[in-house]
């Protein structure tokens, strides 16, 4: 007698078509049910400034138990899992809304395959109602940094703020701001530092034009700005110490 097929099972005998009808299938019912439900707040008056829709790219881990467990591996968080990367959107008024979504292996990079989820994310963001014709900014963190996530992005119409990484472009456009050119800020809710007894709430912004991916062709190089927060050394060393 055979054992009854359980879940796991069945999806394993899914391939990357099968995933993409299923994607299909999940967008269909994302924008029948938008039509029917406010998921993204209502339309507002008539020449209102809808505001921004904001669409957040992240990833996972799932953590699982045992070596037999089919795509399970070790990422970036040291723990054994699966990687889910998953695209929101979400306003000023509303709670995030899944767009898109992958399950991948738990050894793969973060980045693989964004570009291809921003892109379709974004195409079903345009369908949703109050969504459509609103401005959309992307948003992610520094391992999503690389032209193919952010071409497209840009590519779908929208904006883009992602955490750069500090390479030899980034430090040297932070090193040619002038001094002037920070505004100190402070935080409403403060950081208590144990090993000075202070609060720290102080940091200081400052901008400068920036031009992204210059290793590539003129025309996929991206301009735009970078914002640069930093903070003052409460805990200074003297240098001349080994």
């Amino acid at each position: 007698c055979y054992a009854p097929s359980t879940l796991g099972s069945f999806l394993r005998e899914f391939t990357f078509g099968h995933v993409r009808q299923l994607d299909a299938v999940a967008s269909r019912f994302l924008v029948n049910l938008a039509g029917r439900a406010p998921l993204l707040g209502r339309t507002g008056a008539a020449g209102a400034d809808p505001g921004f829709v904001y669409v957040d790219v992240d990833d996972t881990i799932i953590e699982v138990h045992g070596y037999q467990k089919q795509g399970s591996g070790y990422g970036y968080s040291g723990v054994r899992g699966l990687n889910a990367l998953l695209a929101t959107a979400s306003t000023e008024t509303a709670a995030p809304v899944i767009l898109g979504q992958r399950l991948r292996r738990g050894s793969v990079g973060s980045p693989r395959g964004a570009s291809r989820l921003v892109g379709d994310s974004l195409a079903i963001l345009k369908r949703l109602v109050p969504a459509a014709g609103a401005r959309v900014l992307v948003r992610a963190d520094s391992a999503f940094y690389g032209h193919a996530t952010v071409a497209a992005a840009l590519t779908a119409g929208a904006e883009v703020s992602v955490t750069v990484k500090m390479d030899k472009a980034v430090k040297a456009a932070i090193a040619g701001i002038d001094e002037k050119a920070w505004t100190g800020i402070r935080y409403p809710q403060a950081i208590f530092d144990e090993d000075t007894g202070t609060w720290i709430s102080k940091a200081e912004v400052a901008e400068v034009p920036f031009t992204a991916f210059t290793s590539r062709k003129k025309t996929e190089r991206v301009p735009g700005r970078l914002v640069v927060r930093r903070i003052p050394e409460l805990n200074p060393q003297d240098t001349d110490q080994p």
